[in-house]
């Protein structure tokens, strides 16, 4: 249950930045924005890059052993 509620507070603040990320952009670039699109795309990666670095840093212990 942690690692959802984890996933969900990551996607929600992943699509906030992506949100804010896609205005300025748009702004400076001077083209309609796409919401959506560039907030789904953000919790993509968002999932995506919290998930591996955790993942990473979880088997990183050189004096674990596996069996």
């Amino acid at each position: 249950m942690k690692w959802l509620i984890q996933n969900v507070i990551v996607a929600f603040w992943a699509f906030l930045l992506g949100e804010v990320l896609t205005y300025i952009t748009a702004q400076l670039e001077g083209v309609q924005p796409q919401y959506l699109f560039d907030g789904i795309v953000a919790i993509i990666v968002g999932l995506i890059a919290v998930n591996l670095i955790s993942w990473i840093t979880g088997h990183a212990d050189p004096h674990r052993q596996d069996n």
